[in-house]
């Protein structure tokens, strides 16, 4: 007897890398923090300002964003964020109803300066069944370990929070939602 698998209801993370100077990319994002003003919305600490609207970092996001088909017309939203030792982001989301992916660019990633970290959206009761637990495991989040050059695209409803970052050293990302027309 041949016994067939479906698998109706995962979440997909995608991850690639950028051509991108991120030397070039990180001197436009302090000179940006200098003049505009920090957000309070998911850090901990840390410096978040809105509206970075960098057109290069936007058009490669764009060239290797995952979709089915092409989008007839798309809103990009990012800002920036600068962790210091101690920083980090609350756990959240980034739902709304106009949003199709979220995501974030990974400018520079000292060692242990935080890893992002992926909330089961299926709630707690799919994780103690004992189906669960015995083919897919009790897992209640997963880690992606960021590197410089990464770039994730994430749905926009899937909970996340980054970790502390424990070094001297700032971590630097450009987050993005993107909405689809």
């Amino acid at each position: 007897m041949v016994i067939q698998s479906y698998s109706f209801f995962p979440t997909n993370i995608w991850a690639g890398e950028l051509d991108v100077d991120n030397e070039k990319l990180l001197k436009r994002i302090y000179k940006f923090s200098k003049k505009t003003k920090s957000s309070t919305y998911s850090n901990v600490g840390g410096y978040q300002g809105h509206l970075f609207r960098d057109k290069e970092l936007c058009d490669k996001i764009m060239e290797c964003m995952p979709r089915a088909k092409e989008l007839s017309s798309y809103n990009f939203y990012d800002w920036v964020n600068i962790n210091k030792k101690g920083d980090s982001n609350k756990r959240h989301f980034h739902y709304a109803t106009n949003l199709f992916l979220s995501g974030v660019y990974y400018v520079k990633v000292p060692e242990n300066s935080g890893r992002i970290r992926f909330y089961d959206p299926r709630g707690p009761f799919v994780r103690v069944a004992a189906d669960t637990a015995h083919f897919i495991g009790k897992n209640e989040y997963n880690f992606v370990v960021p590197q410089e050059g990464m770039v994730l695209f994430f749905p926009t409803w899937l909970e996340h929070d980054v970790e502390e970052n424990e070094t001297d050293e700032d971590r630097v990302s450009v987050s993005f939602n993107i909405e689809a027309y």
